[in-house]
C-alpha cells in the first residue's frame, strides 16, 4: 500500500520500521498537532515523587514541546520548501510520491562553508571555498588549509614553493613548513603534525617537525644558531655557507679547537668530530672580549714579518666582516633563539688592512701571443711535437679579453655570445646564477676575439652547449662547496700562468683585474667599472685598477733646460765679439 495515497494510511506507515517516509510523516504530524502529547508519552519524564512536581517543571515541558515542534518544522521546510503543503496532506499532486521516493533513496552529502566566524587559523588559511565535512584525522580536512607564504627580499615578493600550515593548540599558534610543493603530500604531513601536537604536545612536535625553530631558554649553541639563521635568512645558499665557514673558523680559533690533521679526514669521521666540537660551543661564551683576544693573538703571531702581518690583517678583516653579517638586525628579527647580550661582535674593531690595489705583473700582448703559440697551436719547442690545449687557451682568452670571473667562464654557453653585436651576455641560467644583480649585463668584446672563438664552434647536436668543454656536469644545487665543471682545467691554466711569471695569489682573477686596468687606461675609470660590472666605482678604484699612465716630476728634463739656459748668455756674448 502506498503510504502517501491517503492521510488515513499515514498512521499505519509511520509504525513500519522499514518505511523510508517515516521521519517525514512523523515530523509533519508533530507540526500540525494541536494538543500536547498524551500522558503516557510523558511517562518517562515523570519524576519519582509526584508531590515534588513544581509549576516550573510544567513550564519547562511546554517550552521543550515548542522547541521540538520548531525543529521539526525547520526540517520539514528545509527539505520540501518548494512543495505545496496540501500535496503532502491530501496527495493532490500526482508526482509528489515519485519525487519523495527518489529523494529518500538518494544519499545526502553534508557540506560546510568556511566563514569569518571561525577561528583565526581557519580564516587565515582559507577563503569561502566549500570543503567536505570530514574530521581532522582525514587528509581532505587539511588540503584547503594549506598555504604558500611569501617574504620580501630586495623590494620583491618571493613565494616559498613549499606548502605551509598554521596550527593552534592550547592558546599557541605556529606555522609549519611541510617541505614539499605537492599538495597531497603536504596535506598528509599536516595531518601527522596535528596528531603529534594533540598526542605529544608542543615541545615534542617542534623537536620532530620544526627542529630549526625551537626556542632555547638557556641560550643556544653555535650549531643551533647557524641552523636557525640558515632557515630564516634571505642569503643565497652559497653566500651563507661562506659566512658560516668563516664564523666556525673564528670560533675554533677563539676557543683553541685544533683538530690537527684529523680535521681534514672526511672519510673516517675526523672532520665531523672536529665540526661537532665547534657546533657544541655555547654562543653566550663567545664574548667580545674573547674575540678581541683572538684577534690580537693572531696579529702578534705575524708581527715579526710585515708581509705576514698584512696578510693576517686582510684575513682577519674578512673573517670578522663575514661573521658579523650573520648578526645583522634583518636576520635577528626572525630568530626565536635567545641571543646573548651583548652580541659577540659589539665593540670589536676591524684591523687595518691597507689597500690591496692590483699591481700589474704581465704584459697582456705578450701573454696572448705566447698563449696562442703554446696553448692554441701547441708549439712547445722546435724538437717537440705539437700538443694543443684549446680549452686552456679559451680560458685565458675569456679572462683577459672579456674580464669574466671563474664561475662565469665555467658556466658560459655558446648561446650567450651575441655574434652580431660583439657582446657576451652574462646572465642567470638554469646551471647557475650571477654573483650579484649588477653582474648580469652585456660585456663588449673585441670582434677579433669572437673570430677566434668561432673557430671552436662545435657542430650542432654533437657537443656540449658550454664554451669550455668538460666531461663534468654542472651542479647548481651544490652550496657547501663551490662546484666548477672545469676545476681541473682551471688548475692547469694557473700553473701555466705561474710559469709566465704571474705570482698573484689568485692568478686567474688577476687577468680580470688586468682587463679592467687596460680599459681604464683607454677610456677612464667609469668605463672600467661598467666593463667589470661593479656595483660601485669605489670598488673599481681601490682594488682593481693599476695606473698605466706614469705621473712624475721630470727632474732630468728640468736640469737639462736649466743648463741650456745658463749657456745661452755666454754664447750670445761670444757671437757679439
Amino acid at each position: 500500500m502506498n503510504c502517501l495515497a491517503s492521510p488515513q494510511a499515514w498512521g499505519v506507515c509511520a509504525t513500519k520500521a522499514g518505511c523510508t517516509h517515516r521521519p517525514l510523516i512523523t515530523a509533519s504530524r508533530r507540526i500540525f498537532r494541536s494538543e500536547p502529547r498524551k500522558q503516557n508519552e510523558r511517562k518517562r519524564f515523570r519524576p519519582r515523587n509526584e508531590n515534588r512536581v513544581a509549576p516550573r517543571r510544567e513550564a519547562w515541558w511546554q517550552e521543550r514541546e515548542l522547541n521540538r515542534r520548531h525543529k521539526d518544522f525547520q526540517f520539514f521546510s528545509r527539505q520540501f520548501l518548494n512543495v505545496r503543503l496540501n500535496a503532502l496532506l491530501f496527495n493532490n499532486d500526482a508526482g509528489f510520491a515519485q519525487y519523495l521516493q527518489a529523494e529518500s533513496q538518494s544519499t545526502k552529502e553534508q557540506f560546510m562553508t568556511i566563514q569569518n566566524s571561525q577561528s583565526g587559523t581557519e580564516v587565515e588559511q582559507s577563503g569561502t571555498e566549500k570543503v567536505r565535512r570530514v574530521g581532522q584525522s582525514h587528509v581532505d580536512y587539511w588540503t584547503p588549509r594549506l598555504k604558500k607564504r611569501a617574504y620580501t627580499w630586495e623590494g620583491k615578493s618571493v613565494e616559498i614553493p613549499e606548502w605551509q600550515v598554521r596550527l593552534a593548540h592550547l592558546g599557541r599558534r605556529e606555522w609549519f613548513n611541510t617541505g614539499t610543493p605537492n599538495k597531497a603530500a603536504a596535506a598528509d604531513k599536516a595531518r601527522k603534525i596535528y596528531h603529534s601536537l594533540i598526542s605529544k604536545g608542543w615541545p615534542a612536535t617542534l623537536h620532530e617537525f620544526k627542529p630549526d625553530m625551537q626556542v632555547s631558554k638557556d641560550g643556544c649553541t653555535v650549531g643551533e644558531f647557524l641552523a636557525q639563521v640558515k632557515a630564516v635568512c634571505g642569503l643565497k645558499p652559497v653566500t651563507f655557507e661562506i659566512y658560516a665557514k668563516k664564523f666556525r673558523s673564528l670560533v675554533a680559533g677563539a676557543f683553541k679547537i685544533d683538530g690537527g690533521k684529523a680535521k681534514h679526514d672526511y672519510v673516517n669521521g675526523g672532520y665531523k668530530e672536529w665540526l661537532d666540537r665547534i657546533r657544541a660551543v655555547r654562543l653566550e661564551k663567545l664574548t667580545p672580549e674573547r674575540i678581541n683576544e683572538w684577534k690580537v693573538r693572531q696579529l702578534k703571531a705575524a708581527s715579526n714579518n710585515p708581509v705576514r702581518l698584512k696578510r693576517a690583517s686582510v684575513t682577519l678583516r674578512s673573517i670578522l666582516l663575514s661573521s658579523r653579517a650573520l648578526f645583522t638586525p634583518e636576520i635577528r628579527k626572525h630568530l626565536t633563539l635567545t641571543l646573548p647580550s651583548p652580541l659577540p661582535f659589539e665593540g670589536v674593531a676591524l684591523p687595518e688592512a691597507g689597500k690591496c690595489r692590483h699591481k700589474s705583473e704581465i704584459n697582456p700582448s705578450v701573454i696572448l701571443t705566447v698563449a696562442k703559440r703554446e696553448l692554441a697551436e701547441g708549439i712547445q719547442g722546435e724538437d717537440q711535437p705539437a700538443n694543443p690545449r684549446p680549452e686552456l687557451f679559451k680560458i685565458v682568452l675569456l679572462a683577459l679579453g672579456a674580464g669574466l670571473r671563474r664561475d662565469e667562464i665555467d658556466k658560459l654557453q655558446w648561446k650567450q655570445i651575441k655574434w652580431d653585436r660583439n657582446v657576451i651576455r652574462v646572465e642567470v641560467t638554469e646551471h647557475g646564477s650571477t654573483k650579484s644583480a649588477d653582474s648580469e649585463a652585456d660585456v663588449d668584446v673585441d670582434p677579433g676575439l669572437l673570430e677566434i672563438l668561432k673557430t671552436y664552434l662545435p657542430k650542432p647536436g654533437h657537443s656540449s652547449p658550454f664554451v669550455i668543454a668538460s666531461p663534468i656536469q654542472p651542479r647548481p644545487e651544490s652550496a657547501r662547496n663551490h662546484h666548477y665543471r672545469c676545476n681541473r682545467l682551471f688548475k692547469e691554466a694557473v700553473e701555466w700562468l705561474r710559469g709566465k711569471g704571474l705570482t698573484a695569489r689568485n692568478a686567474l682573477h688577476s687577468l680580470r683585474k688586468e682587463f679592467g686596468s687596460q680599459i681604464c687606461a683607454q677610456a677612464g675609470i667609469y668605463a672600467a667599472s661598467v666593463a667589470l660590472r661593479h656595483s660601485s666605482i669605489t670598488l673599481t678604484r681601490e682594488f682593481y685598477i693599476d695606473k698605466k699612465q706614469p705621473t712624475f716630476l721630470a727632474i732630468s728634463r728640468m736640469m737639462q733646460d736649466q743648463a741650456e739656459a745658463e749657456q745661452q748668455p755666454g754664447e750670445a756674448a761670444h757671437n757679439a765679439a
